[in-house]
């Protein structure tokens, strides 16, 4: 009966894995590339357009005016763990 392969996770650039080839030479591997993730930057900046776009569709009567949807809408994205 064959044994279970131990597996071993391996994670870092391909400098810090290639440095590491004797540890690994003979030995089967698989090599997944991640994608670098996107520098994020501030959810009011990247929001931006989407809210301006979102205002020009929305016209609100005089009664409505008066309401203010942003804090709501504030506290609803820190829920959500974003730092705003």
């Amino acid at each position: 009966m064959l044994e279970p392969m131990e597996e071993r996770i391996l994670e870092g650039t391909w400098e810090e894995i290639a440095s590491r080839g004797p540890e690994l030479a003979g030995r089967r591997v698989r090599l997944t590339v991640l994608d670098e993730p996107e520098s994020g930057g501030p959810l009011d900046v990247a929001l931006a357009p989407l809210i301006a776009i979102a205002e020009r569709l929305t016209s609100p009567t005089p009664a409505e005016s008066s309401v203010d949807w942003s804090e709501g809408v504030v506290e609803k994205f820190r829920r959500q763990g974003f730092d705003l």
